[in-house]
């Protein structure tokens, strides 16, 4: 599947390294934010700069259209949350989440669109296959899937930071190919299945946190596709397959995943 090369990634105020680590500390925002909560995975939500990052976010997207809602959301994720006990968050996400994989709302790519447990097994393949790509590997701590919502974060998180990094040390070569991946995989697996992933989390809460958490997902995913010029077929609530996962062993579905990645 080819992907756009035309994008407005071009423009000086997107490809800065500023507005690269933002957008970067974003997408390690929401990772954190949809794991299971614990004080060690929602500390970034108490850094003192935090409530600068929405201002720093809308000059990423001021090209287009400004990131006014996303600074919005942001803001409301950080009142509740400071509002809100960790034992209450624990609660809400077991609530939305429950035990086993949810069907009304999965963290997982996979449960959305796989017809059958090989096909499944394909899509984790392919997602794999980015990560092995860029010398990354997941690490045992949280020991979730490959397409958990979490570790896809993560891993754009990752890319991110290494165009910046590949911008101010390596030149043009090395950056276009971080550019490349994160449309690639934008467009044919993260924003095909987060957009719908993002609303049905946000039903399923019904209001707090997780609501606002669920908006500013949405909202961000809108800005980034947008920003790099990325079209594709987004899944709609039909295409959830509520019943792709129940033949499936937990060795066939299970290729790794993690907190976060690290260089080999």
């Amino acid at each position: 599947m080819g992907v756009d090369s035309s994008s407005l990634l071009d423009q000086q105020s997107a490809s800065s390294v500023k507005n690269l680590l933002v957008r970067s500390a974003m997408y390690q925002i929401l990772s954190a934010c949809f794991l299971y909560p614990e004080e060690k995975n929602l500390s970034i939500l108490k850094e003192p700069d935090f409530q600068e990052h929405g201002k720093d976010l809308m000059l990423c997207y001021e090209g287009i259209e400004g990131g006014a809602e996303l600074k919005k959301c942001l803001e409301e994720v950080h009142s509740l949350f400071t509002a809100t006990a960790i034992e209450n968050l624990q609660r809400d996400y077991r609530r939305i989440v429950g035990h086993t994989m949810s069907k009304e709302c999965p963290l997982y790519e996979t449960q959305f669109g796989a017809a059958h447990v090989f096909q499944q097994v394909h899509e984790l393949g392919d997602i794999q296959g980015f990560y092995k790509a860029f010398g990354v590997d997941t690490s045992d701590v949280e020991r979730e899937r490959c397409d958990h919502v979490s570790v896809e974060m993560e891993f754009m998180h990752f890319l991110l930071y290494k165009q910046a990094y590949a911008l101010e040390n390596h030149g043009d070569e090395k950056t276009q190919i971080c550019v490349d991946a994160q449309k690639k995989f934008l467009k044919e697996h993260i924003g095909k299945w987060v957009p719908l992933f993002a609303v049905l989390f946000g039903r399923k809460a019904e209001e707090g946190f997780y609501v606002a958490l669920s908006a500013s997902t949405k909202e961000f995913m809108r800005l980034e596709m947008k920003l790099m010029g990325i079209k594709t077929d987004v899944y709609k609530e039909s295409d959830l397959n509520q019943e792709a996962v129940a033949g499936a062993s937990d060795e066939c579905l299970s290729c790794a995943s993690s907190e976060d990645f690290n260089e080999e």
